[in-house]
């Protein structure tokens, strides 16, 4: 089958795909065949990973496969009958009660809660007789096995898994499995090559997402086939392959219809794509780090069976984390949208930054309350200590748990890869730092972060050159108006972690801080950083005084913003013009103090090029001979001293 050119998807595609997915299922779930066969699968409960493995081991035990399973009645309600003798799979099932909690408000609330658990017995199709159930057909993907199989078997390898080719019993009738106490993932050897690398994504989200100890694991298992075949989905879609004819029947049973479930798996399920792909990419898994800390890798085969997998204890933690954060940016997000967040979004369409932005950007508003969002993520099922070292909440001397946002817009900050790492939120109104983001986390490095970075690379290497700006809203306001090769240092200096992450794009940066004190000298600290080591050319574009970006997009100067940055001076005139601003030069003293700065920045450039047009840009500023500048500043300690005593006397 061929495939599309290898070209990275930009975010915004890898969203596309995600509601193309949901566009297609809208449709097909409409027509009448699947209306009756989804009203048949959704009297079918989607049990926990808990029941899901009583199920299992009850019904092999017993020399057969568990296919569809329920409970007496419903077998009765859809017109088929248990046998007389057959024996029901025993699960758990939740006793639920009212109870009375603490609230925040003046008066305790009463909330359903579990209490308890007991014990129900439910029955296997095929323990049943009577009429046929309407199936849901999927279409077996067609096609060669893409070049990128390789890659995705040393993906599942690394991530301490064996991945198996081969017709097993333990299949049963499914395509593939992930084994998680023996380490591997086994593949169908029947299936078309496009088939079997579609199982293979699938069984490799399984592993990203849905790792059977981690906190953050959906309970429901119409949830994690919805995640695992939505990544499969989207991977393959973006490298070529039309998986529709399986994939969309697969996410339309397993979600019964519900294209909302679908639309809230949207946050783990692009995030994981977006991963997934760019670890396929040739270009980027040569970047990778080899260190031998990472133990052997697990790379795809059978002649490789043998070996004990190793499991990294670091990488299931980072996962653990990592839906801690993306469930917190979630339901943030969710909130900006509700009427509570009506002030938020006003606030936010006050800057310029719209409806379609903020859902780009998946901006989200934490109210003014204690234990608003840890009281939700305990719900979800994570734990104290995992919300703790995730730093979404903190731990009061009392003991109790309490968010560390509160009346705050949030900005999620996004790795490369487009999955939220860390949070930063802006206080509305009230006593508080204005800007506060999340402590640093096994996720979350503030010196290497740059904000949008995810959705500007592609800009970046279309252009030739990265903008650089402060803000959040800075960044979001210059993407919103077509200015989209712009980053945001997030809330931190330009260090060279930052310039690092850029020049593996761009040789080329400018920077628009804001014209204001504070702007102009984050714009001299970078001579600190030593961009000339990172072969960048750093250009510093003078935004008017006291204005940012957002400043001026949101006066509706958005072309004003372009020609300042198409006209950026080179970092280091920038610098010569301020010495020369902050120097009286028909002072002697003051001119020599001013020329001798200036010399300190010319004899720093290593570029023959660049130093002669700053040695004749310094030359004019001042008004004297280059030849005479240059050999006042360039020459060796002895000659500069004399020189310097030359120009005191002649001045």
């Amino acid at each position: 089958m061929e495939t599309r050119e290898r070209n990275r998807p930009s975010s915004a595609a890898v969203e596309r795909l995600h509601d193309q997915l949901q566009e297609s299922l809208r449709d097909l779930v409409t027509s009448e065949d699947w209306k009756r066969a989804l009203e048949v699968a959704s009297r079918f409960h989607d049990y926990s990973f808990a029941n899901t493995r009583l199920i299992w081991t009850q019904a092999l035990a017993r020399g057969f496969t568990p296919t569809r399973v329920a409970g007496y009645r419903t077998w009765q309600q859809l017109g088929r009958q248990v046998r007389r003798g057959e024996r029901g799979l025993q699960i758990l099932a939740p006793v639920i009660r009212k109870v009375t909690v603490d609230s925040d408000e003046e008066e305790a609330k009463e909330q359903r809660r579990v209490v308890g658990f007991r014990v129900v017995h439910v029955f296997d199709i095929s323990q049943t007789d009577g009429e046929p159930l309407p199936e849901v057909t999927a279409a077996i993907v067609e096609g060669d096995l893409p070049e990128q199989w390789n890659q995705l078997a040393e993906l599942i390898g690394e991530a301490g898994f064996v991945l198996k080719v081969a017709n097993l019993d333990r299949l049963g009738d499914a395509n593939g499995i992930t084994d998680w106490q023996r380490r591997d993932v086994v593949i169908r050897a029947d299936l078309p090559g496009a088939q079997r690398f579609k199982t293979a994504v699938h069984e490799l989200a399984h592993i990203r997402l849905h790792e059977p100890t981690s906190e953050g694991r959906p309970n429901c298992r119409g949830v994690v086939e919805v995640e695992a075949e939505s990544v499969a989905y989207m991977v393959c879609a973006a490298l070529g392959i039309d998986s529709t004819g399986y994939s969309l029947p697969y996410v339309a049973a397993w979600s019964g219809g519900d294209l909302d479930k679908v639309a809230a798996t949207a946050n783990r399920v692009i995030g994981c794509a977006r991963t997934v792909l760019s670890q396929l990419e040739p270009e980027q898994r040569l970047d990778r780090d080899p260190s031998p800390s990472r133990g052997p890798s697990r790379v795809d085969v059978r002649d490789r069976a043998t070996r004990e997998p190793v499991l990294n204890r670091e990488d299931i933690r980072r996962s653990q984390l990592q839906g801690v954060v993306e469930a917190a940016t979630a339901i943030y997000y969710r909130h900006l949208r509700s009427r509570s967040g009506a002030r938020a979004r006003d606030y936010l369409r006050g800057r310029g930054i719209g409806d379609t932005a903020m859902d780009r950007w998946q901006l989200g508003y934490a109210p003014a309350s204690w234990q608003w969002l840890a009281q939700q993520l305990l719900r979800e099922g994570f734990g104290e200590e995992l919300l703790l070292d995730a730093g979404v909440v903190g731990r009061s001397r009392t003991g109790r748990l309490y968010d560390r946002m509160r009346n705050r817009i949030i900005f999620p900050l996004h790795g490369a890869d487009g999955t939220p790492r860390g949070i930063a939120g802006r206080l509305l109104s009230g006593d508080g730092p204005k800007y506060l983001n999340t402590p640093e986390t096994a996720l979350y490095k503030k010196r290497t972060l740059l904000y949008g970075f995810h959705l500007a690379r592609q800009p970046i290497t279309d252009t030739g050159r990265a903008v650089v700006v402060e803000g959040y809203t800075d960044a979001i306001a210059a993407h919103q108006v077509g200015i989209s090769n712009v980053v945001a240092t997030g809330g931190t200096a330009l260090t060279p972690e930052h310039l690092q992450t850029l020049r593996r794009v761009t040789g080329d940066v400018t920077l628009a801080f804001d014209g204001d004190s504070a702007g102009l000298l984050a714009v001299e600290r970078i001579v600190g950083v030593d961009a000339a080591a990172h072969s960048l050319r750093v250009r510093v574009a003078r935004l008017p005084d006291r204005r940012d970006p957002a400043d001026l997009i949101a006066a509706g100067d958005s072309t004003l913003l372009r020609e300042t940055i198409s006209e950026a001076s080179p970092l280091p005139h920038h610098l010569i013009d301020r010495i020369i601003q902050r120097h009286n030069l028909d002072e002697p003293e003051d001119f020599a103090r001013a020329l001798r700065a200036a010399g300190t920045i010319v004899a720093s450039i290593r570029e023959p090029c660049a130093r002669t047009e700053a040695l004749a840009h310094l030359a004019t500023e001042i008004g004297r001979d280059q030849t005479w500048i240059e050999a006042a500043v360039i020459a060796d300690t002895p000659q500069r001293e004399r020189y310097r005593g030359s120009m005191a006397r002649g001045l």
